[in-house]
């Protein structure tokens, strides 16, 4: 009591009030609920996974485009794939086959059967085995 300005109901009030106030910092917070009285459960927010390209689109292109050129030589080829490799020494990725036999970068690494001999069967490495794509 501080010289009769404050009963002893108030203080008893204001301390209980301070202990409240602690208890409810500590606590974690509650989810929130749509409404007051409703059933429903709140629905969490799922991620959503990032979007996807379609079969067939690769660096640009659609698989009903053929590419002639190839980024090695520059030259116009009927024979150029697009290849996935690790050659550090060359950062082409379409590639006729004269410069991925040159470059030794295996027939493992195409990704494309868009040139019309690979459509065909006629497509032929020199540098280890021509991939059979089903």
């Amino acid at each position: 009591m501080k010289a009769g300005l404050v009963s002893q109901e108030q203080l008893k009030k204001s301390e209980a009030d301070k202990k409240r106030a602690e208890r409810e910092a500590r606590r974690p917070p509650e989810p929130k609920q749509a409404h007051k009285g409703s059933s429903k459960p709140v629905r969490r927010e799922r991620p959503q996974p990032p979007p996807k390209k379609s079969v067939g689109f690769i660096e640009g292109k659609h698989h009903h485009h053929i590419r002639t050129e190839c980024d090695a030589c520059k030259k116009s080829s009927p024979d150029v794939e697009y290849y996935e490799h690790k050659n550090r020494s060359l950062e082409k990725n379409w590639l006729c086959v004269r410069c991925a036999d040159a470059h030794n970068i295996s027939d493992e690494f195409r990704q494309t059967v868009q040139s019309q001999f690979a459509k065909t069967g006629r497509f032929l490495r020199e540098y280890g085995a021509t991939k059979v794509f089903k």
